[in-house]
Protein backbone atom coordinates (compact mmCIF):
# COMPACT_ATOMS: atom_id res chain seq x y z
CA UNK A 1 0.00 0.00 0.00
CA UNK A 2 3.22 2.63 0.82
CA UNK A 3 4.50 1.70 -2.32
CA UNK A 4 1.40 2.73 -4.34
CA UNK A 5 1.00 5.86 -2.41
CA UNK A 6 4.54 7.03 -3.08
CA UNK A 7 4.09 5.81 -6.95
CA UNK A 8 0.93 7.72 -6.86
CA UNK A 9 2.51 11.04 -5.25
CA UNK A 10 5.39 10.72 -7.93
CA UNK A 11 2.98 10.47 -10.73
CA UNK A 12 0.73 13.80 -9.13
CA UNK A 13 3.83 15.80 -9.43
CA UNK A 14 5.07 14.68 -12.23
CA UNK A 15 1.87 15.59 -14.21
CA UNK A 16 2.33 19.00 -12.53
CA UNK A 17 5.36 20.05 -13.00
CA UNK A 18 4.88 18.30 -16.88
CA UNK A 19 1.80 20.59 -17.04
CA UNK A 20 3.90 23.90 -15.64
CA UNK A 21 6.79 22.89 -18.52
CA UNK A 22 4.04 22.97 -21.13
CA UNK A 23 2.22 26.14 -20.12
CA UNK A 24 6.25 27.91 -19.95
CA UNK A 25 6.59 26.57 -23.56
CA UNK A 26 3.20 27.65 -25.07
CA UNK A 27 3.59 30.92 -23.14
CA UNK A 28 6.77 31.35 -24.64
CA UNK A 29 5.75 30.42 -27.86
CA UNK A 30 2.81 32.94 -28.08
CA UNK A 31 5.17 35.98 -26.72
CA UNK A 32 7.24 35.30 -29.84
CA UNK A 33 4.27 35.36 -32.19
CA UNK A 34 3.21 38.25 -30.39
CA UNK A 35 6.10 39.75 -30.91
CA UNK A 36 6.58 39.07 -34.56
CA UNK A 37 2.83 40.53 -35.13
CA UNK A 38 3.67 43.77 -33.38
CA UNK A 39 6.83 43.77 -35.85
CA UNK A 40 4.53 43.32 -38.96
CA UNK A 41 2.00 45.63 -37.19
CA UNK A 42 5.06 48.66 -36.92
CA UNK A 43 6.10 48.08 -40.67
CA UNK A 44 4.75 50.66 -43.22
CA UNK A 45 1.59 49.27 -44.30
CA UNK A 46 -1.50 51.15 -45.91
CA UNK A 47 -3.81 49.11 -44.19
CA UNK A 48 -2.87 49.41 -40.84
CA UNK A 49 -1.70 53.27 -40.62
CA UNK A 50 -1.72 54.57 -43.96
CA UNK A 51 1.69 54.62 -44.93
CA UNK A 52 2.22 54.65 -49.12
CA UNK A 53 4.56 51.94 -49.57
CA UNK A 54 4.99 50.72 -53.66
CA UNK A 55 3.66 47.56 -54.47
CA UNK A 56 7.23 46.16 -55.29
CA UNK A 57 9.21 47.18 -52.00
CA UNK A 58 6.19 46.06 -49.95
CA UNK A 59 7.94 42.55 -49.00
CA UNK A 60 4.67 40.71 -50.05
CA UNK A 61 4.99 40.82 -53.84
CA UNK A 62 8.00 39.45 -55.85
CA UNK A 63 9.52 42.98 -57.27
CA UNK A 64 10.85 40.66 -59.99
CA UNK A 65 7.43 39.71 -61.63
CA UNK A 66 6.18 42.13 -64.24
CA UNK A 67 2.72 41.39 -63.60
CA UNK A 68 3.19 43.54 -59.97
CA UNK A 69 3.24 46.78 -62.31
CA UNK A 70 -0.35 46.10 -63.18
CA UNK A 71 -1.13 46.21 -59.56
CA UNK A 72 -3.87 48.78 -58.53
CA UNK A 73 -1.55 50.60 -55.57
CA UNK A 74 -3.62 49.87 -52.18
CA UNK A 75 -2.89 53.55 -51.55
CA UNK A 76 -5.04 54.34 -54.70
CA UNK A 77 -7.49 51.61 -54.05
CA UNK A 78 -8.34 52.34 -50.47
CA UNK A 79 -8.39 55.77 -51.02
CA UNK A 80 -10.94 57.47 -48.32
CA UNK A 81 -11.52 54.08 -46.81
CA UNK A 82 -13.34 54.28 -43.11
CA UNK A 83 -11.15 53.37 -40.30
CA UNK A 84 -11.54 52.24 -36.66
CA UNK A 85 -10.51 54.28 -33.49
CA UNK A 86 -6.74 52.84 -34.31
CA UNK A 87 -6.89 53.67 -37.88
CA UNK A 88 -7.23 50.29 -39.22
CA UNK A 89 -9.28 49.66 -42.37
CA UNK A 90 -12.96 48.89 -41.38
CA UNK A 91 -13.70 46.04 -44.10
CA UNK A 92 -17.54 45.44 -42.91
CA UNK A 93 -17.85 49.20 -43.57
CA UNK A 94 -16.61 49.71 -46.43
CA UNK A 95 -18.88 46.96 -48.01
CA UNK A 96 -21.95 48.43 -46.07
CA UNK A 97 -21.42 51.72 -47.56
CA UNK A 98 -20.92 50.42 -50.73
CA UNK A 99 -17.66 50.96 -51.27
CA UNK A 100 -16.01 47.65 -52.33
CA UNK A 101 -18.31 44.53 -53.77
CA UNK A 102 -16.47 41.52 -53.17
CA UNK A 103 -16.60 39.00 -56.05
CA UNK A 104 -18.74 35.82 -54.57
CA UNK A 105 -15.95 33.59 -56.86
CA UNK A 106 -13.61 33.31 -59.19
CA UNK A 107 -16.01 33.91 -61.61
CA UNK A 108 -18.59 36.37 -59.64
CA UNK A 109 -21.27 34.09 -60.93
CA UNK A 110 -21.20 32.18 -57.64
CA UNK A 111 -24.17 32.17 -55.18
CA UNK A 112 -23.71 32.50 -51.36
CA UNK A 113 -25.86 32.70 -48.67
CA UNK A 114 -24.75 35.14 -46.14
CA UNK A 115 -25.51 34.24 -42.12
CA UNK A 116 -26.77 36.38 -39.30
CA UNK A 117 -26.45 35.11 -36.27
CA UNK A 118 -23.31 35.45 -32.78
CA UNK A 119 -21.85 33.39 -31.23
CA UNK A 120 -20.79 33.86 -27.62
CA UNK A 121 -17.54 32.30 -26.16
CA UNK A 122 -17.55 32.16 -22.64
CA UNK A 123 -14.56 30.45 -21.80
CA UNK A 124 -12.27 34.45 -21.49
CA UNK A 125 -11.06 34.18 -17.92
CA UNK A 126 -11.62 37.25 -15.91
CA UNK A 127 -11.71 39.28 -20.06
CA UNK A 128 -15.71 39.91 -20.90
CA UNK A 129 -16.70 37.27 -23.35
CA UNK A 130 -16.48 37.42 -27.06
CA UNK A 131 -18.76 37.82 -29.37
CA UNK A 132 -18.15 36.35 -32.86
CA UNK A 133 -20.69 37.27 -35.35
CA UNK A 134 -21.16 35.48 -38.76
CA UNK A 135 -22.62 38.24 -40.62
CA UNK A 136 -19.50 40.23 -40.87
CA UNK A 137 -17.72 37.05 -41.97
CA UNK A 138 -20.39 35.41 -44.02
CA UNK A 139 -20.96 38.15 -46.75
CA UNK A 140 -17.63 37.95 -48.33
CA UNK A 141 -16.85 34.00 -47.35
CA UNK A 142 -18.37 30.64 -47.79
CA UNK A 143 -19.17 28.70 -44.61
CA UNK A 144 -16.07 26.35 -46.11
CA UNK A 145 -13.64 28.75 -45.57
CA UNK A 146 -13.49 28.22 -41.98
CA UNK A 147 -15.70 25.25 -41.42
CA UNK A 148 -14.70 22.37 -40.77
CA UNK A 149 -10.96 23.11 -41.09
CA UNK A 150 -10.63 26.20 -38.66
CA UNK A 151 -13.15 25.70 -36.54
CA UNK A 152 -15.55 22.37 -36.18
CA UNK A 153 -19.35 23.56 -36.24
CA UNK A 154 -19.96 22.17 -32.83
CA UNK A 155 -20.03 23.97 -29.32
CA UNK A 156 -17.30 23.18 -27.05
CA UNK A 157 -15.43 21.45 -29.88
CA UNK A 158 -13.07 24.48 -30.26
CA UNK A 159 -10.34 24.81 -27.84
CA UNK A 160 -9.43 28.58 -28.60
CA UNK A 161 -7.02 30.56 -26.92
CA UNK A 162 -5.30 33.86 -27.59
CA UNK A 163 -1.55 31.80 -27.32
CA UNK A 164 -3.34 29.74 -30.20
CA UNK A 165 -4.92 33.20 -31.74
CA UNK A 166 -1.37 34.49 -31.51
CA UNK A 167 0.39 31.28 -33.01
CA UNK A 168 -1.84 31.80 -36.54
CA UNK A 169 -4.81 29.07 -35.33
CA UNK A 170 -8.62 29.54 -35.20
CA UNK A 171 -9.19 33.09 -35.12
CA UNK A 172 -5.57 34.01 -35.77
CA UNK A 173 -5.89 31.89 -39.42
CA UNK A 174 -6.84 35.72 -40.96
CA UNK A 175 -6.82 38.32 -37.98
CA UNK A 176 -2.94 39.79 -37.88
CA UNK A 177 -2.50 39.49 -41.81
CA UNK A 178 -5.71 40.02 -43.65
CA UNK A 179 -8.08 41.35 -41.10
CA UNK A 180 -7.31 43.40 -38.10
CA UNK A 181 -4.83 42.35 -35.71
CA UNK A 182 -5.83 40.37 -32.18
CA UNK A 183 -4.33 43.27 -30.53
CA UNK A 184 -7.93 45.12 -30.07
CA UNK A 185 -8.96 43.41 -27.58
CA UNK A 186 -12.56 45.53 -26.90
CA UNK A 187 -13.47 44.78 -30.78
CA UNK A 188 -14.08 40.71 -29.78
CA UNK A 189 -14.26 41.17 -26.01
CA UNK A 190 -17.43 43.34 -25.54
CA UNK A 191 -20.10 40.69 -24.48
CA UNK A 192 -20.56 41.37 -20.71
CA UNK A 193 -19.94 38.75 -17.91
CA UNK A 194 -22.21 36.95 -16.41
CA UNK A 195 -20.11 37.07 -12.82
CA UNK A 196 -16.66 38.71 -12.12
CA UNK A 197 -14.50 35.70 -13.31
CA UNK A 198 -11.12 34.66 -12.09
CA UNK A 199 -8.22 35.46 -14.04
CA UNK A 200 -6.86 32.05 -13.91
CA UNK A 201 -9.08 28.67 -13.94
Amino acid sequence: MGGFSRRHRFFKWFSVILGGMLFAVQTINAAESFKRGAYEEARGHFQLHGDVVPIAEDGIHDPDNAAVNALQPPAEAMLNFPRDDRGIINWVKAIDDGLINPRLGLTGNEKMHSVDFDVIFENTASMPYVRFPHRPHTIWLTCQNCHPKIFIPQRGSNPVTMAAIMAGEYCGVCHGKVAFPPFECNRCHKEPRKSAGLRYK
